[in-house]
């Protein structure tokens, strides 16, 4: 199995979990890593007469180089059966993804393996002369039935949507807007930032069930947690601390901007005095982010939580960028170059939670700095629905600088390495809410 993170995307925890289910079961995987190009994992599938491939994204953005590849496969008239997984995606995605263009069906097949473990049974399946042509044609079934029910309900959708356009919910901008006790960007002192507080941050259950690959419910699952991961958990947290694989840093800063339409338009913090809205004098734009749209539901767009640029009020928005630093990379790699991959997954599992963990606890400290009530405010994420270019991480480069202050750097596909890292949007507005945009 030629196993690969798609390119432009730099997380590696599901791939490791494959890798490990795989080879532990009789598998010879070569795993090609992280931003894996496409002509690569073609290149080394031919090169070793693979018998199937498997591509794994965090992304929604970077999961679309799967069907990019599976349509490079078909258009060489290569024949590998391909496996895709990850956070972002879903069985559907990998109905989509298995038809070219919507219509033709790749034929060796494209199989969604929600985790390791359903990787596991689909290569065992595939592997199988009796049991493959009926999976390859189970899917292919699911495909077009799929693509059928998606044309019926697309259709209903926009006659829907044509309906309701009047009735979309506004949202207010008669809000009070917090001044902030300074502008622009400043580093958190590390002695500041509390372990613990870090690691109150974690989602245990995206820890244990995706990360770490617990599966199943009841006793037995209870008992799993109970014997093994928590006290496991508990263990490496301390461990982390005292021997320094996780180094929690951040840099955040506030900034004065405007909405126009879509837009937020960030303006020059040097204008404004601490703990006030109201430039000394002259304004200047530094950069603007565009933000999409929902073409349905209340038709929201991030750009909506912000003062408009007509009414002449100033509003303020917070950037962060968080991260355990450079220590558990370097630690996971010599662990997997010494074999020991469930040690290497355990750690790597942990620091990526405790990078998520770490971004809430940071959040909190935000709110707190512009006085806002508990539950007031949410944070965004590069890469998700409501901001989704990549690319607009080196717009929060160049007002944070986390280069020189924090050692972030980022990437030619724009993510942020170490992996273990995180950038947000801090939007105080109290109706502020996670949505979905669709493409």
């Amino acid at each position: 199995v030629v196993l690969a993170t798609v390119f432009g995307d730099v997380h590696d925890i599901g791939k490791n979990l494959v890798k490990t289910i795989l080879s532990n079961n009789g598998y010879t995987v070569y795993d090609l890593g992280k931003q894996v190009p496409v002509q690569r994992i073609l290149d080394k599938a031919q090169e070793v007469d693979a018998t199937a491939i498997g591509l794994s994204a965090l992304l929604v953005s970077t999961s679309k180089q799967m069907p990019i590849t599976v349509g490079e496969l078909k258009r060489l008239a290569l024949h590998y059966p391909v496996l895709i997984g990850g956070a972002a995606i879903n069985r559907n995605f990998g109905r989509r993804a298995g038809l070219i263009d919507g219509e033709v069906f790749y034929e060796p097949g494209v199989f969604y393996c929600k985790d390791a473990f359903e990787g596991l049974d689909t290569m065992n399946a595939l592997t199988d002369p009796i049991e493959g042509p009926k999976l390859v044609e189970r899917v292919k079934r699911e495909a077009f039935e799929f693509k059928a029910k998606s044309a019926e309900l697309e259709a209903r959708s926009a006659e829907s949507s044509a309906q309701q356009q009047d009735f979309k919910v506004t949202v207010t901008r008669d809000v009070n807007v917090p001044a902030p006790p300074f502008w622009g960007p400043r580093v958190t002192p590390t002695r500041e930032i509390p372990f613990q507080g870090m690691y109150d941050g974690i989602d245990l259950k995206t820890l244990y069930r995706l990360h770490w690959g617990a599966r199943g419910t009841g006793a037995a699952f209870d008992k799993l947690i109970a014997e093994d991961f928590e006290p496991r958990r508990l263990q490496l947290q301390k461990d982390a601390e005292a021997k320094g694989w996780l180094r929690p840093m951040a840099v955040y800063g506030f900034f004065p901007c405007q909405s126009v339409g879509q837009d937020l338009v960030v303006y020059d913090h040097t204008a404004f005095s601490p703990g006030s809205l109201t430039p000394r004098g002259k304004i200047e734009e530094v950069l603007r982010f565009t933000f999409p749209r929902q073409a349905d539901r209340e038709g929201l767009c991030l750009s909506d939580y912000f003062q408009p640029a007509d009414s002449s009020k100033f509003d303020v928005v917070a950037f962060q960028l968080v991260t355990v630093g450079h220590n558990a990379d370097e630690l996971c790699a010599t662990l997997n170059q010494r074999g020991e991959y469930a040690d290497a997954l355990f750690i790597h599992g942990l620091s990526v939670s405790s990078a998520e963990g770490l971004a809430e606890w940071h959040h909190q400290h935000i709110a707190k700095e512009l006085g806002l009530e508990a539950g007031r405010g949410k944070r965004y994420s590069f890469g998700y629905s409501a901001c989704p270019d990549l690319a607009d991480q080196a717009k929060l480069f160049q007002l944070l600088k986390p280069e020189e202050s924090i050692g972030v750097a980022l990437t030619s596909a724009y993510q942020l390495a170490p992996e273990a890292s995180t950038s947000a949007i801090v939007v105080h507005h109290p109706q502020a809410s996670y949505y979905l945009v669709k493409e």
